[in-house]
């Protein structure tokens, strides 16, 4: 560990991580901030509704991101500069995610044409679909300015500006009396992020020029096995989606809305635990992704198996943190959220199990696992989508959280499979302790011509 950070000191790198740790933490706080403040201002059944909508939108804006933000993450050459690759593969890009975003207006429209017909919360959905349409482009930029290393620009505008400025605008709308539910905080939260996503893009358009809009989908060598990736990155994307966002949505459907409020914070909660990994990951995927474009799966092996360690060995010591401290943390909340500890418990140690195993999920999308994810999570999802409906009502949400972890082992053992199989990496914790993770490049030129 201590020759990783020293590696880290001479390349530069630590600036990165530093900035991704710091920028990952005030996210974390001022999200927490966020969700505090509109608890506080808001009815139970209220935050339900915005904890809801907020959520179904995030999930959504994954999915309409049409796997670019991968796409990108795979592809882009950045030792190339503004290459014509590079440029082909923005405006590819940026051509998709168009489409998505129009795609997503045009649902907006409909729902809100056909609100009267629709009961509550359901006819409040056209919020959902806007904040998606924004959200999917957000989610793009920030990794498109990850591969540059410019992490305060992928970071800093949805993560910190964002969430404070959320904050501060909703307590102001609440003084001023134009709070009046979950659909007045819905329009400033989707007002604030898209103010911080145009300012995004006109980073983006500065590197890669406004004509970057133009002609996205026109690359006649490439389109075609790009296409076949984005279809793939997409139905992954729907899978993670789900995973994420499919508890929370079927505690509110079947549970009733308060539930769904509680269980959302003690999800946000948990995520502080999976925190140093997002962080690492955010600036490690390039330098992986790296590796395997060119072949060199020891290299690979020595900075996953390094990584890994570090975020099980920080996660494990967030997760006793977070069962001391989760009374007084779900207290804020609302004061009857502290009857739940035992929630956010096994919630906590569902992020320490993803923490152990690594980036797995991560290295299949960038290292040819595409579809092999797909089809597993398909298999999986559905198999666990079943299982939320049927323990929901008998084990309320205690049952949820525990099925939650049990997907966690699954799946991640799943995935730790195909890595192992196909690129001879063991995304685990563990593997820092055996010798791939520390022994000298022998093997790479013979692995590269494999």
């Amino acid at each position: 560990m201590l020759t990783l950070v020293a590696r880290l000191r001479r390349s530069g790198r630590s600036q990165q991580f530093a900035s991704a740790f710091v920028a990952r933490i005030a996210s974390a706080v001022l999200g927490f901030v966020m969700l505090l403040v509109a608890s506080r201002l808001l009815t139970t059944y209220e935050y339900g509704v915005y904890v809801f909508l907020f959520t179904l939108g995030s999930g959504l804006g994954l999915i309409a991101a049409l796997g670019q933000q991968n796409l990108v993450l795979k592809h882009y050459r950045a030792q190339d500069g503004v290459s014509a690759h590079n440029a082909a593969l923005v405006r590819y890009n940026l051509g998709w995610l168009t489409g998505a975003v129009a795609l997503m207006l045009a649902l907006c429209a409909a729902v809100f044409v056909a609100e009267d017909a629709l009961p509550d919360p359901y006819h409040r959905l056209h919020l959902a679909c806007a904040f998606a349409a924004v959200f999917a482009l957000s989610e793009y930029l920030q990794s498109y300015f990850r591969i540059h290393g410019r992490i305060w620009l992928a970071l800093l505008p949805r993560e910190v500006i964002w969430r404070g400025a959320c904050s501060a605008m909703l307590w102001g709308a609440s003084l001023a009396g134009l709070l009046t539910g979950a659909t007045a905080a819905m329009e400033i939260v989707l007002g604030l992020l898209l103010a911080a996503t145009l300012y995004q893009i006109r980073h983006l358009a500065a590197h890669h020029g406004w004509e970057s809009w133009r002609g996205g989908l026109r690359h006649p060598e490439a389109a075609p096995a790009w296409r076949g990736e984005s279809l793939l990155f997409t139905a992954n994307n729907v899978m993670v989606a789900g995973t994420a966002f499919l508890e929370t949505v079927i505690v509110g459907a079947l549970l009733g809305m308060e539930q769904a409020a509680f269980y959302f914070v003690a999800l946000r909660y948990a995520m502080l635990v999976n925190l140093p990994s997002a962080a690492i990951d955010t600036v490690s995927m390039p330098m992986i992704a790296s590796h395997f474009q060119a072949g060199d799966r020891e290299g690979a092996q020595r900075l996953v198996g390094r990584l890994s360690l570090a975020s099980f060995a920080i996660s494990s010591a967030g997760a006793v943190a977070m069962a001391v401290g989760a009374p007084f943390a779900l207290a804020l909340f609302k004061p009857d959220f502290a009857a739940h500890t035992d929630v956010l418990a096994v919630l906590s140690l569902s992020s320490v199990v993803m923490a152990f195993f690594g980036p797995g999920a991560s290295l299949l999308t960038i290292g040819g696992g595409e579809r092999y994810i797909l089809v597993a999570n398909a298999v999986l999802f559905s198999v666990y989508a079943v299982l939320l409906c049927l323990v929901a009502v008998p084990f309320g949400i205690l049952g949820v959280a525990v099925a939650n972890v049990g997907w966690t082992v699954v799946i991640n053992l799943v995935l730790a499979r195909w890595v192992r199989r196909h690129w001879n990496v063991d995304s685990r914790a563990t593997a820092f302790f055996t010798r791939r993770a520390w022994a000298p490049v022998a093997l790479v030129g013979a692995q590269a011509a494999e």
